[in-house]
Order: structure tokens, then sequence, then C-alpha cells
């Protein structure tokens, strides 16, 4: 007999959800029967199509719809303790990075869900690309020296965006997916320093206070260190890459490629033969209880988080060295 599908729930009905909901739409072991938004006509607008219920207020969907798992798709700034109401009520948590613009409020979620044991996952997706998963097998046998990042691009239009105290800028609501790359095939970071730049390329811009560009040095606990140099002042002059010097050598990183210089130097090992969507883990997870899928859990990606805010602490006081026990204790 075959099991019913899960039954999932949504908190906010903005881009990112909208883009998950594409995802489990194709995925037959879960169904979105509600969704909550503070924007009432965009979430009916939303959940519609989907037959799905229509909330504006969190505790009354929490409580009155029967959720399996939960998809947390709201601003940083703009959690609260829905991670922690949710956990509480045994339901399975899906939650968009970063996962908190206040470290102490995602301490506390997380202390609420080891409590309760459901499983979580968050929007980390590089870690369930192809060539993601060859680059870190590529590095168990590598020592990295250094590692260089570049994520330049434009400003995006949603207000909240734009204000530094709501998306905290783009190294933590962007190139977040970068700095989780590194902790992934490198390991953790110990320690940071940060210098931006405001108001040189967005001034006189309304509504604009987050940083134009952005400088860290992040120093990890191998020895290791990477230079992140990200910027949303590019317009459609994007780039986005990585580069790791290697013993003789570097090797490139982009979403889509990976390559060694100079050629030959390591073998790049072979794609793995199935690479799930970050959604299609995280359910098949939930519906077989096979934790091992998860892999941007929620503990792990607030680490993720804590490096990128533990830079923005560094930029407000002068670029100080930031050890990131300062903002985690002993996560």
């Amino acid at each position: 007999m075959s099991r019913a599908p899960l039954q999932v729930g949504f908190v906010g009905a903005g881009g990112i959800a909208r883009h998950h909901i594409s995802k489990l739409v194709e995925i037959p072991e879960c169904k979105i029967v509600a969704l909550c938004d503070i924007d009432a006509a965009r979430v009916k607008d939303v959940a519609d199509p989907l037959g799905a219920v229509v909330y504006t207020d969190t505790q009354k969907m929490l409580d009155e719809a029967k959720l399996d798992a939960l998809f947390v798709c709201v601003p940083p700034f703009a959690h609260g303790d829905v991670e922690v109401r949710a956990a509480e009520k045994g339901i399975h948590l899906f939650v968009e990075k970063p996962v908190n613009l206040y470290v102490p409020d995602a301490l506390k979620a997380w202390a609420a869900i080891k409590k309760a044991g459901v499983l979580t996952q968050t929007g980390y997706s590089l870690r369930y690309l192809p060539t993601a998963v060859q680059l870190k097998k590529l590095l168990e046998n590598v020592p990295v020296g250094s590692a260089h990042v570049t994520r330049w691009g434009g400003l995006p239009g949603v207000p909240w965006w734009r204000v530094y105290k709501q998306s905290g800028g783009q190294l933590v609501e962007m190139t977040t997916h970068q700095v989780d790359l590194l902790r992934w095939v490198m390991g953790e970071v110990a320690a940071v320093s940060a210098s931006y730049s405001f108001d040189r390329i967005h001034k006189g811009v309304d509504g604009v206070t987050v940083p134009d560009t952005q400088a860290a040095l992040l120093i990890f606990k191998s020895g290791a260190s990477a230079t992140v140099s990200t910027s949303c002042g590019a317009g459609k002059a994007s780039m986005s890459d990585v580069h790791f010097v290697v013993k003789d050598g570097r090797i490139y990183w982009r979403h889509d490629q990976i390559q060694v210089f100079p050629e030959g130097q390591y073998q790049v090992p072979p794609a793995p033969a199935e690479t799930p969507s970050v959604d299609a883990a995280f359910i098949r997870a939930v519906y077989s209880g096979q934790r091992a899928l998860l892999r941007s859990p929620f503990d792990d990606a607030l680490k993720s988080a804590a490096v990128t805010l533990a830079c923005n602490k560094s930029a407000e006081e002068g670029g100080r060295l930031v050890k990131l026990e300062e903002l985690l204790g002993e996560l």
C-alpha cells in the first residue's frame, strides 16, 4: 500500500517560495496544502492554483493545518520564532538561507529543533550541484592553501533587500552560498576580518543602505585562508567564481564547471550518478526518515550565516578580527 503524500506548508509567498513550489509540484511524495503571507492578495494568488488553504497568520496556520513539513521563506530579519513554534509541533523544517539575521534567535531555533528531533534542511543548494560534489571529493586529498571568491552583480529591486538592517547586505543574503561552499569543502572558519564601502556607487539612490562593495578575509581552523569580494554595484557586468590555490596549481570552480590548472595536475572525480535538488532531498529525507540525505541541516547552515554576520560585525568595528566563537559559543 502506498503512503499518503507529505502535507507541506509555506510561510512566505514571495519569489523564493514560488521557486521552491515549482520544484515541489513535481514531487509526488508531497502536497502543498497551506500557505501563509502577510500580503493576503499575494498568498491567494500563489495558493489558489495549488488548491491550498490561505492564511495571513502563521500561528493560525500552525494550529489548524495538519503539516508534516514547513518551508520558511521569509527575509532574514523576519523569522521571529516561527521555527521554534513549528519544531514544538513536530513539523520538519526547510529554512531558506540565511537562517536568520540574528544569531541569538537562530540559536534558540536550533535548541528547539534539537529537542524536538525534527529533520531540517536549508536553502544552500550549491551542495547538491554535481560540480560541488566533485570539488568536495577532489579536495579531500588536495590541501588548499587559500581560496578566492568573486561575486559581483546588480542591485535587486526588492525593497527589504536594499536595507542593511533587513537583509544584512549581499554577503549575508547572497554570497552566503559561496561562503557555505567554502565551509563544506575546506572546513570550519575560526575568525574573519572585513571592510565595506558605502555610498560610492549607490550614493543618492533612494532606499539603499546596503554596502556597495564588501571585502572579507576568512581564516580557517586548518590554517588555510580565503578572500571574498562581493558587490551589488556591478550591474549587468556580473561575475561569480571561486579559485583555490593548491600545490603546484590552482582549481577553478563555477556552478557549471570545475577545472584544474595546469591540466592533468589533479584528476577531477567523475560526476555523481544522481543529483537530487535541495528540495527533493528534503522531501525524500522526511518521507523515508533518512537524515543522511540532508547536506545542509539547520545547525550547519547557522555556522555559514554566522561567518557572514561576523564579517558585518568586523566591518562595523573597523576591520577588527572577529572570532566565530564570539557569535556561536560552543555550537
